[in-house]
């Protein structure tokens, strides 16, 4: 794979973000693949790191995403390739489905060697390429689904927690109550009273929070694991 990365544009701040957050978790995934849902759920959701990558909607997040996972500069390679070449499609549309990749949860994503090097000053050994992955077909779109839960439900892997290192005991994340006519933070809507609400039923984003009963830190609604210590997660399925 052959990669440009300037230094301060969306598409640079995404991958900037993903590796320096993957590499922080675990720096032996950076040669591993990735599900697509891991780039956009866990590594790197909107929420979160909308201000550091440098977009202002939920539109403009999914383009750049897609973007990324079109090949865009080379950054990364999506497996099995045919699910790449219709990204790279969909990004050149006049008119693109921006939020496409979600549609495809579990192709593989495997990060460009030298783009990690230029994100972290250290040579990354070069991937194999990926040639038994078969062409993968989307999933039945169900109504009761927004775009963010998309592979939600999935057991994720643990990047931090070693082998044995879970408590027998789990605390339970709860999601926030939304007070009585909040907006939704991302489009204004209103959103419904007294109910616990973790997405958006206009414009479909994740607005739940959560918070990690172990250390505090801030989480997003459906990860299993603490980003910062390693807590399991329980209570949210």
């Amino acid at each position: 794979m052959s990669s440009v990365l300037p230094s301060s544009d969306p598409l640079s701040q995404l991958f900037r973000c993903l590796v320096e957050n993957l590499a922080a978790l675990d720096p032996g995934a950076l040669a591993q693949p990735l599900r697509v849902a891991d780039v956009h759920e866990r590594l790197v959701p909107y929420r979160t790191h909308r201000a550091t990558i440098g977009v202002d909607t939920g539109e403009d997040y999914e383009m750049t995403v897609l973007r990324l996972l079109a090949g865009e500069r080379g950054l990364v390679e999506v497996y099995p390739a045919d699910v790449q070449e219709a990204f790279a499609r969909e990004a050149a549309a006049t008119n693109p489905e921006t939020a496409l990749f979600r549609q495809f949860p579990d192709a593989s994503v495997l990060l460009a060697p030298e783009a990690v090097a230029a994100v972290l000053g250290t040579p990354m050994p070069a991937l194999e390429p990926v040639t038994d992955l078969a062409p993968l077909q989307p999933p039945a779109e169900s109504a009761d689904q927004p775009g963010d839960a998309a592979g939600e439900d999935d057991e994720p892997v643990p990047f931090m927690l070693e082998e044995g290192a879970e408590a027998e005991a789990q605390p339970a994340a709860r999601p926030r109550e939304m007070a009585a006519g909040t907006p939704c933070p991302y489009c204004g809507g209103a959103l419904p009273v007294g109910r616990t609400v973790l997405f958006c039923p206009h414009c479909g984003q994740n607005i739940g929070v959560v918070h990690c009963p172990a250390c505090g830190t801030e989480l997003d609604v459906g990860w299993q694991w603490c980003i910062a210590c390693g807590q399991k997660m329980t209570g949210l399925g």
